[in-house]
């Protein structure tokens, strides 16, 4: 037998569970699988072999979206204070308050609820050429 020995089912469920946890907070496989010491490969198994966290493992994905959503909304409608120093020759001259709004997730967050209203839109024209040979009728070859 090579590497690690098995883990019988307490550990395996304590596993799943840290590995869920930490996936619903960050949406991250990589750094979900490093934080709860579990290896990607067996986090696929488990989601090809287990129905039941594969179905935890989707709802925890969901979780991630809506908060990062949320984030994306805070940033977007209530910005995000900073300060700053300006100086002059070396020296500090004054301090400014300032909240940053995002424009881009407001036009993202825009898009997703009213796509019909704020999508990007083609209007793509097409002109259809036919060409026509001696002797052969058009509508005979279309």
């Amino acid at each position: 037998m090579r590497g690690k020995p098995r883990k019988n089912h307490e550990q395996s469920e304590r596993a799943k569970h840290a590995f869920l946890d930490c996936y619903k907070q960050w949406a991250n496989i990589s750094f979900a699988c490093e934080a709860s010491n579990v290896g990607r490969t067996t986090v696929y198994k488990w989601l090809e072999h287990d129905a039941e966290f594969s179905a935890a493992f989707k709802l925890a994905g969901e979780a991630a979206t809506e908060r990062l959503e949320r984030e994306a909304w805070r940033r977007a409608t209530e910005g995000s204070p900073y300060t700053r120093t300006s100086y002059y020759r070396g020296e500090p001259v004054g301090t400014d308050h300032k909240v940053e709004y995002s424009d881009q997730l407001m036009m993202l967050l825009l898009r997703a609820r009213r796509p019909d209203l704020y999508r990007e839109k083609l209007d793509v024209a097409v002109n259809q050429v036919i060409k026509t040979v001696a002797g052969v009728d058009p509508a005979s070859v279309l």
